[in-house]
């Protein structure tokens, strides 16, 4: 005998109710993935016991609140505003800065998965496309690495001891141009884009998009010199050795000189600072910080009414 499907529904629309979608969509909003596959599981089998084959949306959600307010209560709030993040149809631009080593590019793509955002760019790839349109012997600072300018590449009177700053922040002011060229087009068209990278400096970048409400910027840091000196050998590893670790140790200095410039230039631009020492911990700040900017931009459209039923649990409406 065929077993009986449950079907999800509302306002007219319907869709077959999955424990994986489920799950999926509770794991985004931060739930551990075995909390979020039990509750699935457990809303199924009762639904199924009760012989419940039909069943609003609302109360599937609402047995959803019921037993994460048992496993883990907070994320009862954020899966509100996940639901209305995911229904909003503004466009978001998320940038995530960070000096060299600090684990933006990880962080962007752990934030785009969750977000179900799917394009990522990295300022790197922004300045490689602009090197390869602009010769070196007009802009020498944009072809070195941002933390091995000197004063030969500046070409004017820098003091030894602000070279390394002048050169980063010239490097980013440079790099901006693609990035606004890039967020200007996503906001644009609609489109949903993760942006991450050292080049996002909060004076040159950041600051610029501060009240915009469809960018959410955010800059990631590690307090700790000696964790953050490690996380070139685990990056050199994950790349089989293509990036490695000795060119960056060997310009620690600099690089943190460069990242206690971000840092402090976060604080004082008010830009929200995630510190990586997990990347679990900071996936989830970092999609708190957007869901809160989503919803902010939700409440004062308040009165804009939605094209159509949005089902939160409807594999066709992921973001």
């Amino acid at each position: 005998m065929e077993e009986l499907e449950i079907t999800i529904v509302k306002e007219g629309r319907e869709t077959p109710f999955s424990r994986g979608i489920l799950a999926q969509t509770l794991a985004q909003a931060g739930a551990r993935m075995e909390v979020a596959h039990r509750i699935a599981s457990e809303v199924r089998g009762e639904l199924m016991a009760e012989e419940r084959y039909v069943v609003e949306e609302e109360e599937v959600l609402a047995r959803v609140r019921s037993k994460l307010m048992v496993a883990d209560s907070l994320i009862v709030p954020r899966l509100d505003k996940w639901r209305i993040l995911r229904q909003s149809t503004e466009p978001v631009v998320v940038l995530i800065g960070g000096a060299t080593g600090v684990g933006t590019s990880t962080l962007a793509a752990d934030v785009a998965r969750r977000l179900n955002i799917q394009s990522v760019i990295g300022t790197d790839s922004i300045r490689e496309v602009l090197r390869r349109a602009i010769s070196p012997d007009l802009l020498p600072m944009l072809h070195k690495s941002s933390y091995a300018i000197g004063r030969e590449d500046i070409r004017m009177p820098v003091e030894e001891e602000s070279a390394v700053l002048f050169g980063f922040r010239s490097q980013s002011a440079q790099v901006s141009v693609g990035v606004d060229a890039i967020v200007e087009r996503a906001l644009h068209e609609g489109t949903n884009i993760v942006i991450e990278g050292v080049h996002l400096a909060p004076e040159i970048i950041l600051n610029r998009y501060r009240e915009h409400p469809n960018v959410c910027s955010l800059v990631v840091y590690l307090s700790d010199e000696e964790v953050h000196q490690g996380r070139f050998q685990v990056r050199a590893l994950g790349t089989s050795m293509r990036r490695p670790a000795e060119e960056y140790i060997s310009h620690f200095e600099e690089i943190r000189q460069i990242h206690d410039y971000i840092f402090q230039s976060a604080l004082r631009g008010g830009i929200n600072t995630v510190e990586n020492l997990s990347i679990e911990a900071a996936s989830d700040a970092g999609v708190e910080i957007v869901a809160n900017r989503v919803y902010e931009m939700a409440a004062s459209a308040r009165g804009e009414a939605v094209q159509e039923p949005f089902l939160l649990l409807d594999a066709s409406s992921r973001r």
